[in-house]
């Protein structure tokens, strides 16, 4: 796998986690701490999924440049298609 095709990879696997991703973090706060009464915001989800996508990039020495609007504007992509985010900053 190219450092390219992982980050597309973990860009998939984001796109679909965001929809669950805060009762996920809620169903297994015995293994995060996860104690917050008030409700979490999806931009507040989605601004910490693309931070650590990005994250990787640059530990990968790519500047892979995904924004929340990536995550947002996108439709399901299925698994063994790139994405291409040049489609998705238009």
């Amino acid at each position: 796998m190219t450092k390219l095709e992982l980050l597309n990879l973990l860009t998939k696997l984001v796109i679909e986690y965001r929809k669950d991703c805060v009762d996920s973090i809620k169903r297994n706060s015995h293994m995060n701490n996860y104690k917050e009464k008030r409700k979490t915001k999806q931009s507040t989800v989605d601004a910490i999924l693309v931070d650590f996508v990005n994250f990787v990039g640059v530990h990968q020495e790519i500047d892979y440049g995904l924004h929340t609007k990536h995550l947002i504007e996108s439709k399901t992509v299925p698994l063994n298609e790139e994405v291409d985010l040049t489609v998705l900053n238009k």
